[in-house]
């Protein structure tokens, strides 16, 4: 019927999407405040003890974050814009094997250039904000710290969940599945959504000394997602970045490297971020010339406006 979203004006999709975003993130603040207070208390004091019962409530409040800001949003937009909700924001019945190989090995070959990004923001001296920035920092870093502790491999699976699977999918459907389509709708022009999406993606993470490795692993994210129009492959992607720095902690006292990796203590040489980034346009070449030949077989012309093109 002709009252979806998806046959309203770009204008009013967006704001739409503003409006539902908006209302479950005060939505998360209310529920935060009032059920996972006494965290806040633990961030800003370094020296307060952590419980396995505080531990626990980290993890809730990162379960019920996900869902609440992220997931909810993305899944009644997609239900109020079209009769086909979850394909309208990008998650399709099939899956090119191909693709989700392809998918795999960009994220293995974005690593150099990601960590080059993250030792070129390290650098950056924002000035007068520099010192409410690094405090802003420690309360992020300090949070990761709680959130990461790990003694079992049952502790290692349920971060797994929370901490990479969850907020991949919670994530992805947000920015690339919603918002990228969204403003696509509005901009007309695929490079502007990408970047913007991109941008808000980088900035709601809440660590301006990871920005820059966080907006070109957004602008990855988006791009994979332009070309495929599938949320499955920029999940996987998404998740498996996130796994490895799960992975990394939970192994950092076995190995050296290991833990260089999982302290962002590596320097990448500038060739070799060169290097990882031709790699990555070449990867990205086939992934686009690959979906050419998937889309006609995954979207009917019944379903092509369901795709942010």
């Amino acid at each position: 019927m002709n009252t979806y979203l998806k046959y309203q004006s770009p204008a009013i999709q967006f704001f739409s999407f503003l409006g539902l975003a908006s209302g479950f993130f005060i939505l998360n603040i209310i529920i935060s405040t009032y059920f996972f207070s006494d965290l806040s208390a633990v961030l800003i004091n370094r020296n307060a003890p952590i419980s396995s019962y505080m531990i626990n409530q980290f993890k809730w409040a990162q379960l019920l974050g996900a869902t609440v800001s992220f997931i909810l949003p993305a899944v009644l937009f997609g239900y109020f814009s079209s009769p086909k909700a979850l394909p309208y924001v990008g998650i399709q019945k099939t899956i090119s094997a191909i693709l989700l190989l392809l998918s795999v090995v960009l994220l293995v070959f974005i690593q150099p250039f990601v960590g080059w990004t993250g030792n070129l923001n390290s650098k950056l001296n924002f000035g007068s904000m520099q010192k409410t920035l690094q405090d802003a920092e420690a309360v992020y870093t300090r949070a990761l710290e709680v959130f990461l502790q790990m003694k079992t491999p049952s502790d290692l699976f349920i971060n797994l969940f929370i901490m990479a699977l969850l907020p991949a999918i919670g994530e992805e459907l947000f920015f690339r599945g919603a918002l990228q389509k969204v403003l696509l709708r509005l901009s007309n022009k695929p490079w502007l959504s990408i970047l913007v999406s991109s941008g808000i993606f980088a900035l709601l993470h809440g660590t301006f000394f990871k920005i820059i490795p966080i907006f070109a692993l957004g602008i990855l994210l988006g791009t994979v997602y332009y070309f495929t129009r599938n949320l499955w492959y920029t999940i996987t992607i998404h998740f498996l970045n996130n796994a490895l720095a799960v992975l990394a902690v939970y192994f950092s006292s076995r190995s050296l490297t290991i833990n260089k990796f999982a302290n962002d203590n590596f320097i990448v040489p500038f060739y070799f971020a060169i290097v990882s980034l031709l790699a990555v346009v070449s990867i990205m070449y086939f992934i686009k010339k690959k979906s050419d030949e998937v889309l006609p077989e995954v979207v009917t012309n019944e379903d092509n406006d369901y795709l942010a093109r």
